[in-house]
């Protein structure tokens, strides 16, 4: 694989991912019975900020008002928990994120495929109790883990998208996963770059399986392709994330818009129902 996330880690897509991570963990763990949490493509646990300057887009610019964002400041005090200097130079990836979230009786299993980035995961999140660390593709390895014995959790989907079937292995795992476990909470980052690539996704998962959609664009979709913004979906989402991702997204929307487009940003949200019953 060629995707290398540390490149990435802290943009706006990485914000966007974060904060819905973290508002959907915090409502699973409201509860007192255990849960447990799978991520698919884990990546490594922290990250040095600073190789690509992407994340002056992104989490720089939630930095300095971290104080004052009502909808994000309770997920940004996490990162500013690994900084006690006060100096943004790390970033915790989903693993390290969901790590900070869950509780000691709640269960970690975190896939990655690259043999690198999983020996840094195992040296950030090795001693964390009940947590697997494997070297194996997520697609497939997450369906020897459910339905999980908790019978609650949350499995997030957030892949490179480099594979040149990653969209049709996307639908295909999201719908053998529901089918396997209905009753889970799953969370899906995806891109938007192609809005044609992202209509057959939706029609291969409309009438399904229940989906709620979030969509925050920093630029117009117009011109030659380019990432426009970030794709969220849920299914099951716990009671309360509908609301406060919604208002979280809205106050995110402003701070991450593009200077060079004006300042545009812009938040969508659609959904469909789950097959009915007969």
């Amino acid at each position: 694989m060629n995707y290398q996330h540390q490149f990435h880690a802290g943009n706006a897509a990485d914000c966007v991912k974060h904060l819905a991570l973290y508002l959907t963990l915090t409502a699973l763990t409201r509860k007192d019975t255990p849960l447990a949490y799978m991520d698919t493509h884990a990546g490594a646990g922290s990250y040095t900020l600073g190789a690509s300057g992407e994340h002056l887009s992104g989490i720089a610019r939630l930095w300095s008002d971290r104080r004052s964002l009502p909808q994000c400041g309770e997920w940004l005090k996490i990162i500013h928990q690994i900084h006690p200097d006060k100096q943004l130079q790390h970033y915790p990836g989903s693993a390290r994120l969901a790590a900070a979230l869950l509780r000691p009786d709640d269960r970690m299993i975190l896939c990655e495929s690259v043999p690198e980035t999983v020996a840094q995961l195992r040296q950030q999140l090795g001693k964390r109790p009940r947590t697997s660390i494997l070297n194996e593709d997520g697609y497939r390895a997450l369906f020897a883990h459910m339905p999980p014995p908790e019978k609650r959790g949350l499995i997030l989907i957030d892949p490179p998208f480099e594979r040149r079937d990653e969209w049709e292995a996307l639908a295909d795992t999201l719908l053998r996963a529901y089918g396997r476990w209905p009753q889970g909470t799953y969370l899906v980052w995806y891109p938007i770059k192609i809005r044609g690539t992202i209509t057959r996704f939706w029609q291969a998962l409309r009438g399904r399986i229940p989906v709620l959609v979030y969509e925050l664009l920093q630029k117009p979709e117009e011109g030659r392709e380019t990432l426009f913004g970030s794709g969220l979906l849920l299914i099951n989402p716990p009671w309360g994330v509908k609301e406060a991702l919604s208002a979280g997204l809205t106050e995110l929307g402003p701070l991450l818009a593009d200077p060079q487009s004006g300042g545009f940003w812009s938040l969508r949200c659609t959904g469909w129902p789950g097959p009915e019953k007969p």
